[in-house]
């Protein structure tokens, strides 16, 4: 990244009010041709609106997104910084409050610096302690509970039904929760976002709930996430250990449910890379690395604050100015990128997993869920998407990528021909 303090015109955020919205870089059709044409008119960082009206720069370029990844005594993700408080840009049923929050969260996600440094520790020795091999089992297991449920009906909507009901279900169980408390945290997570401001009292609820579980894992002596948490000394009370469990379980079932959805709708509707699936010259890992150079489920990262002037690439950031780092672009940067499709197959140098001390912390775990997940459907049914493969409807979330519905149809098990093998038995290791 080429950073330097300002020394000259360059162009400010507020200078221009032709931006383009974010979310239209994640439900385009084709998002990059939106990323392209943001590069092409700006250069390696543009203009954007989070909202209508909520100016943020867009790092396009790769140099630059992994600088800033980097970079967290210029780039700080807490959001009590940005200079837009105090504006009234945000109306009452914005989805930016809780990004966009004027008072500090106690959260691993906003924290920077010492804070960081101390609440990082205890996420990465709870994850790590996780046996992926009994994480597959569960997996397995719910996976196949889910297909029970449609199975007979001959279609279903594999977003609705199945992307985004699998991690969540996974992630409860590892987190050492009940079904119930499970199936109400996901209400309530669902709820708050919608709800924008007014979610106060959900927060509560969602509060009284975690931190609940975080004193009955501790009591108990449990071994899953919750237990490992609950006895870290690195935490100063239960409120940060219950924050922190809240935003592993939501982060990994985001993120999990859209590069299963993503990989589906790839396997799915390009015939050029099924047939190299079904014919063993691929295996299932390699369609979700494809998925991450190609359309990563995490396009867009959410914003890092500006703790002073700064101008790259004749754009002056000023101090408080939102940054997001745009992971698709960043991917796509035709300075590493070739022509030769084949360069990705085998290639992780993506930066889906983040970079920096707020990069992913369990990209195993979260590799082993989202292949068996894949594999366990796609080897079960016979499943064909209903409709036009040109014209899956993509969310509108600004940050990440992955279809609003999947509807697909499959005969019923008794009209299914006999099973044979989708993928080579035989599954290379996880990284």
């Amino acid at each position: 990244m080429t950073a330097s303090p300002p020394s000259g015109p360059a162009l400010r955020l507020g200078d221009t009010t032709a931006r383009t919205l974010l979310a239209e870089t994640t439900s385009a059709a084709d998002a990059n041709a939106v990323y392209e044409r943001l590069r092409t008119r700006w250069g390696s960082i543009a203009p954007v609106d989070l909202e209508p009206g909520v100016p943020a720069w867009l790092v396009l370029g790769h140099s630059a997104a992994v600088g800033m990844l980097r970079d967290d005594r210029t780039f700080i993700k807490d959001p009590s910084i940005w200079n837009g408080h105090g504006a009234g840009l945000l109306g009452p049923t914005s989805t930016l409050h809780l990004v966009l929050a004027k008072t500090p969260k106690p959260t691993l996600a906003d924290a920077d610096g010492p804070k960081h440094a101390r609440l990082r520790p205890p996420v990465d020795d709870a994850l790590e302690q996780i046996d992926e091999a009994r994480a597959g089992a569960i997996s397995r297991r719910l996976c196949g509970m889910l297909i029970d449920r449609f199975e007979d009906r001959g279609r279903a909507d594999l977003v609705a039904e199945y992307a985004a009901v699998v991690p969540f279900l996974v992630l409860s169980e590892l987190d050492g929760l009940e079904p119930t408390q499970a199936q109400r945290l996901q209400e309530i997570t669902r709820a708050i976002f919608e709800a924008g401001a007014d979610a106060r009292a959900l927060t509560d609820e969602l509060r009284e709930i975690v931190t609940g579980h975080i004193a009955y894992s501790r009591e108990r002596g449990t071994r899953d996430i919750a237990g490992v948490l609950s006895v870290h000394d690195n935490f100063e009370h239960d409120l940060e250990r219950a924050q922190t469990l809240t935003a592993i379980t939501a982060a990994a079932t985001e993120a999990l449910m859209a590069w299963i959805a993503q990989t589906l709708v790839l396997v799915l509707s390009d015939p050029r890379f099924s047939h190299r699936i079904s014919g063993g010259r691929l295996h299932i890992d390699d369609a979700l690395d494809e998925v991450l150079w190609r359309s990563t489920t995490n396009p867009n990262l959410m914003p890092r604050f500006a703790v002073r002037d700064t101008v790259i690439d004749g754009k002056l950031i000023q101090r408080g100015d939102p940054v997001v780092v745009a992971v698709h672009a960043a991917n796509h940067d035709p300075l590493v990128q070739s022509d030769d499709p084949w360069d990705t197959v085998g290639n992780r140098a993506y930066l889906s997993f983040g970079a920096g001390a707020h990069r992913c912390p369990a990209p195993r775990l979260g590799r082993v869920v989202s292949r068996i997940a894949v594999a366990e459907l796609l080897q079960r049914l016979q499943v064909t998407l209903d409709g036009d493969p040109d014209k899956v409807e993509w969310a509108t979330s600004p940050w990440m990528r992955f279809p609003a519905r999947l509807p697909v149809t499959f005969p019923s098990p008794r009209e299914q021909a006999p099973p044979r093998p989708l993928f080579p038995t035989t599954a290379p290791p996880a990284y």
